[in-house]
């Protein structure tokens, strides 16, 4: 991953799964809005493309990111409206997020197969990596996983008595993700420089 891309993972992360509650029912909501941002999204950049829109670009995509996360916040409120309801304005934030790992620095001229291709791939990424975040912090931080249960209630399977281990409930809060994410980020950028040490290596 280029490093303009990496930052632009790293604003869509702390953009989106910041401000999120703790509790995974809720992160996966918002990764499953994400999945269908994205795929939507590139389907009306291909239309925009065909259709010789370029210089509207933004706006239109913008427009339509906006569209496609009142209308998913309309279909959910009828399902688990619990869960909408806490979410509040944060169900929005999906569409900024989409829009930063998928469409702001958009310079390749793809074909319209491989653009929905590498889109796609880009909202697995981020989804298998924001569910495992959530999850996280829903059983270290609470001891339990909520999920979507029956009658359009949340399902919730206590793991442990989170009272024991007070300590790990920090992880769950607003400050404990930040400094989980930084853990992440600090393992990710250690990573990727011990990679590029090896590869300069590896080239002489």
């Amino acid at each position: 991953m280029k490093s303009k891309s990496f930052f632009l993972y790293l604003a869509a992360f702390l953009v989106l799964l910041i401000p999120s509650p703790g509790r995974f029912v809720y992160g996966f909501t918002l990764m499953i809005e994400l999945f269908f941002l994205t795929t939507l999204g590139t389907l009306v950049l291909v239309l925009i493309k065909t259709f010789k829109l370029v210089e509207l670009k933004t706006v239109l995509l913008l427009f339509s990111l906006i569209v496609i996360s009142v209308i998913f916040r309309q279909i959910f409120i009828l399902l688990y409206p619990e869960v909408v309801l806490t979410l509040g304005f944060i169900i929005y934030l999906p569409a900024i997020s989409t829009f930063l790992i998928c469409f702001l620095y958009e310079q390749k001229q793809y074909e319209t197969k491989a653009l929905i291709i590498d889109n796609v791939i880009r909202a697995v990424i981020f989804f298998v990596f924001g569910t495992v975040f959530f999850l996280f912090r829903d059983v270290v931080g609470y001891g339990t996983i909520t999920f979507f249960g029956k009658h359009h209630q949340i399902f919730e399977k206590v793991l442990f008595n989170s009272e024991q281990i007070g300590i790990f409930s920090f992880l769950a809060s607003v400050p404990g993700s930040l400094l989980l994410s930084a853990l992440i980020i600090f393992i990710h950028l250690t990573v990727r420089k011990k990679f590029k040490i090896i590869s300069n290596y590896l080239q002489q």
